[in-house]
């Protein structure tokens, strides 16, 4: 289908042009944006085209040997399938603090909505810039067209392909930081600058607001500060892995712990070990315990607190849940809820069934004292997945009184897939009356829950197989081999 699709794209993306569905996700206590859902073989075919040109990108940027800008770096990893080089968050926040030793004043900035300011004619005039980038800009410029509603500005968060041309979009910028002599570091939208004195740190910092300027964007005032080389090192506080003062913090320690783990590395189960070891000399319970304790958490320390639940044993891990489950603390937690959410579902099926039990309540007091919380549409898309753990009488009621409530069609489609897993026969029955009238991400999804009816939807599947697009025919055959390993459909 990607090929057919990539030999009459013209056509295709007028016959079935993609589907994206906005839905709202938290930025701290009080801050909120817009996450866009693309449908999946349109997102596909996006992250197909970026990648295909994606070399010649990475040509073009500031080199990684420069130690100047750390975000997506891209090298394909054939045997992983990994697109991004290692160097990351945690290599920009050590070279900052190299470079601040030398430096006696530092500026921190960041770029204010990065993402959905992003002029499409800025990254279109770069795409073409490219060695040889034949028609994949123009076919990118239609999908990002597409995307944001004929809006001429904005990319989708949080996927690669969007990552990739974010980091080319900023690279003239870079270019002229650069040209002029300044040392800087960046990390995606995140700045710092080094500098001998106050005049200096004044002048860059108006030299990027101009640059910056140019290119539509602005800094974010409440995150831009000149600091001294001795403050800034007291903030970020990352000190060597290997340190072993007496006052290193765990909460310090922890940030050098790098928690990704691939279970499907040929060394995973020493690597796992390693991780276990690592962790286990820090007291996470502890962090969490400081952080709830806080008005305000630091977000970056407690999401790699939870992060680390993972790797401790079993009557930790249940400990640890129990207490960000807890209601009052996870209003603290409102930052990092969907952390929250994600460990809660991760580890469900290890536990005890007593603390299933005690989380299943937890989760459905929830709903039933209407959290705030609940009122933000991406923590209930990791919501829904923490329930999705278990069939309850309760569990049921909250999704199918979620979904009379809500016209988010990722919301719904999320539901109709999650009650057909739990072969709730009379709902999915139910909602089949209702197919004509659904989104096109809903209508895929009861094309799987379909399954879930025997001889009732296998009649319905003749029935409407007609009318099916040859996306929706790819959907049922995937669904009917599936069904045969007893296996549940992902959410």
């Amino acid at each position: 289908m990607l090929i057919k699709t990539h030999q009459d794209f013209d056509s295709e993306i007028i016959q079935r042009p993609p589907e994206t569905v906005l839905s709202l996700t938290q930025v701290g206590y009080t801050g909120f944006r817009w996450a866009t859902f693309i449908e999946p073989f349109w997102n596909a075919y996006y992250l197909a085209l970026v990648i295909s040109i994606a070399d010649q990108i990475e040509s073009q940027r500031i080199p990684e040997a420069s130690k100047t800008v750390f975000s997506y770096r891209f090298q394909w990893q054939e045997d992983t399938g990994k697109l991004f080089r290692d160097s990351g968050w945690s290599d920009f926040r050590r070279r900052c603090m190299e470079l601040s030793e030398t430096h006696p004043f530092v500026v921190q900035t960041d770029i204010a909505d990065y993402y959905p300011r992003i002029y499409h004619h800025r990254i279109e005039n770069a795409l073409a810039r490219l060695p040889s980038p034949g028609d994949i800009p123009k076919r990118i410029m239609k999908l990002l067209e597409s995307f944001s509603k004929n809006v001429s500005y904005g990319l989708p968060i949080g996927g690669p392909a969007s990552r990739i041309l974010a980091e080319l979009a900023l690279n003239g910028v870079d270019t002229l930081l650069t040209r002029k002599g300044i040392k800087f570091c960046r990390y995606a939208d995140d700045y710092a600058f080094f500098c001998q004195d106050k005049a200096e740190a004044y002048r860059t910092l108006v030299f990027l607001a101009e640059k910056l300027f140019n290119e539509g964007l602005v800094l974010q005032k409440k995150k831009t500060r000149i600091l001294e080389a001795s403050e800034f090192r007291e903030i970020s506080g990352l000190l060597d892995p290997a340190a072993t003062a007496t006052t290193t913090t765990d909460e310090q320690k922890l940030l050098n712990i790098s928690i990704r783990f691939d279970p499907y590395s040929p060394t995973a189960a020493e690597d796992y070990e390693h991780l276990k070891g690592a962790v286990n000399q820090i007291d996470i319970i502890g962090i969490l315990g400081r952080e709830i304790s806080k008005t305000n958490i630091d977000p970056v320390v407690t999401r790699q607190a939870i992060q680390a639940i993972q790797a401790l044993d079993k009557t930790k891990q249940e400990g640890a849940i129990l207490i960000l489950l807890d209601p009052e603390n996870l209003a603290t937690l409102a930052p990092v809820f969907a952390h929250v959410m994600r460990i809660t579902r991760k580890l469900y099926s290890d536990l005890s069934p007593t603390i299933q039990g005690r989380i299943d309540n937890a989760l459905c007091e929830l709903h039933e004292k209407k959290s705030p919380l609940l009122s933000v549409e991406v923590n209930q898309s990791y919501y829904i997945q923490a329930l999705s753990e278990n069939r309850t009488p309760l569990k049921e009621k909250i999704l199918a009184e979620m979904s009379d409530a809500t016209s988010n069609p990722f919301i719904r489609r999320m539901i109709i897939i999650c009650m057909s897993n739990w072969r709730r026969h009379d709902w999915v029955s139910d909602v089949k009356t209702k197919y004509d009238r659904m989104s096109t991400l809903e209508r895929r999804a009861f094309i799987l829950a379909s399954y879930s009816l025997g001889d009732e939807g296998s009649h319905w599947r003749k029935y409407m197989k007609k009318t099916w697009i040859e996306s929706e025919i790819l959907i049922r055959d995937w669904a009917g081999n599936r069904v045969q390993t007893d296996k549940g459909f992902p959410l």
